[in-house]
């Protein structure tokens, strides 16, 4: 089945339209789209071209700019009204959204000096994403546009049996010591050469940096044992979409990433709630490039 993912986040975009500047539970924005939380965040990236932090922010910096320009209230309350802790963090934000401060927009005293100063604004050439035209660029989000490969396949996994250790933390960090320990176990065993992947548990996102939960595992045999410090479970395999990719600097394991889930979205296959995981194909610890699959669970 085909998923129009813009019609299916069409109710949560009007949702936070209406209660953008109200406490949102995930779980209930993600239900509207009947889209699983673990996927929610970057289909709404994929689908929208900006994270649902920005795309709330910039709700209420908008709402903001109107609210001080018609009301001409002190900085500090729309500050606060507006969830921002100070009038200088409010500032900050305001001036890298707009390109201007708060005050100058306070002090406007017509519509036509407004309007004029909208469009001269950093945002004023950018339109809403539903419902208009979507542009390449992003000044708001500091997106950049992306340069790797949109090659996407589905490809299916068979079930099998991993050894692995936990690495509960940051993604991307703390994994050479349990890397290194898992490898110098495979050698002993002769199964340094099975395939590699890396499991993604969490959202990080959603579940704070300290506990993000990865998986470095090992394809083995269903007859392996190990010893304390490594674990075994069963790996369900199924299908998925798959973006390979030549990784040669860490920041561009996330943009793979939005990459392959963009590409989801495009060909409106459904995802899956199983983990999203990357299989190494090859990895040179010199230089840090990998040659990677990027998978994510699709039904």
């Amino acid at each position: 089945m085909v998923v129009d993912y813009h019609k299916r986040l069409l109710p949560v975009i009007r949702y936070l339209e209406a209660h953008f500047n109200e406490p949102l539970n995930l779980v209930e924005v993600a239900a509207l789209a009947n889209i699983s939380p673990y996927h929610f965040h970057r289909t709404f990236r994929a689908v929208q071209g900006e994270t649902l932090a920005d795309f709330i922010r910039r709700l209420r910096l908008e709402a903001a700019a109107n609210e001080l320009f018609k009301s001409k209230p002190a900085v500090l309350h729309i500050a606060l009204e507006y969830g921002f802790s100070s009038s200088q963090s409010f500032a900050k934000a305001f001036k890298q959204h707009f390109g201007e401060t708060p005050t100058t927009f306070r002090d406007c005293q017509d519509y036509d000096a407004f309007r004029q100063m909208m469009r001269n604004s950093k945002i004023g050439h950018t339109l809403r994403k539903i419902g208009n035209e979507v542009t390449t660029d992003a000044p708001y989000t500091g997106q950049e546009p992306s340069i790797w490969s949109r090659t996407m396949e589905t490809q299916y996994f068979e079930p099998t049996k991993l050894a692995y250790i936990r690495v509960t933390g940051p993604y991307g960090k703390g994994y050479e010591e349990p890397s290194t320990r898992l490898y110098q176990w495979a050698g002993m065993k002769g199964l340094a050469g099975n395939s590699c992947i890396f499991i993604y548990h969490d959202n990080p996102e959603i579940t704070p940096d300290d506990k993000c939960r990865t998986d470095i595992c090992l394809m083995v045999p269903d007859d392996t044992d190990v010893p304390a410090g490594l674990e075994l479970q069963d790996f369900p395999g199924g299908q998925y979409a798959v973006m390979r990719q030549m990784v040669t600097d860490v920041s561009q394991y996330g943009k793979a990433w939005d990459a392959l889930m963009s590409e989801v979205v495009a060909t409106g296959i459904e995802n899956d709630n199983r983990p999203c995981f990357e299989l190494y194909h090859s990895f040179d610890p010199q230089t840090q490039h990998a040659d990677v699959s990027f998978c994510t669970a699709i039904k």
